[in-house]
């Protein structure tokens, strides 16, 4: 009989033995504060749209300077909400964007080229691309083009560094 109450004893006052660990629950991380964005666009032989986008997940705000043939010339900004830089940041990791090539030009000299700059913790990669593109990263253009030349939201700015004097 006591060999089966030594056990039992045991179990007693081993957690009053134990000491106890703090258990830390996982602090949530804002995945957007370090993603930089910038879209952009250059001449071609045409009316093409002339402007650069750049998203910014630490002021969570974007900026559109339009040079020639948009509707917005001139520097334009908008707040950008967590919400829509998660869609941004889930959009480039659907693209599989940092395992693309560095440039996608073609053979159709007469389309503008365009650069996608992703930062995102301190990881950075561009892509250069005019034609010939995969979909996943025509289907990214197209998302960040269709944020650029919104109308919603966007405040023209009083940035003297654009003036055309």
């Amino acid at each position: 009989m006591k060999l089966l109450m030594y056990p039992f004893f045991l179990l007693l006052i081993a957690p009053c033995n134990s000491s106890k660990k703090a258990v830390k629950t996982p602090v949530e991380t804002d995945n957007t504060s370090k993603v930089i964005i910038i879209y952009q666009t250059t001449p071609c032989f045409g009316r093409c749209p002339l402007y650069t986008l750049t998203i910014n997940g630490e002021t969570k705000t974007a900026t559109f300077i339009g040079d020639k043939h948009t509707e917005k010339i001139g520097t334009y900004t908008k707040a950008i909400s967590k919400s829509e830089l998660e869609v941004f940041v889930k959009a480039f990791e659907d693209a599989q964007f940092n395992s693309l090539n560095d440039e996608y030009l073609g053979n159709i000299t007469d389309f503008p080229i365009k650069y996608i700059i992703y930062t995102n913790n301190n990881r950075t990669k561009k892509i250069k691309t005019r034609s010939g593109a995969p979909e996943a990263l025509n289907k990214l253009e197209k998302t960040l083009n269709a944020y650029a030349v919104s109308e919603e939201g966007w405040k023209k700015t009083d940035d003297a560094s654009n003036s055309k004097d």
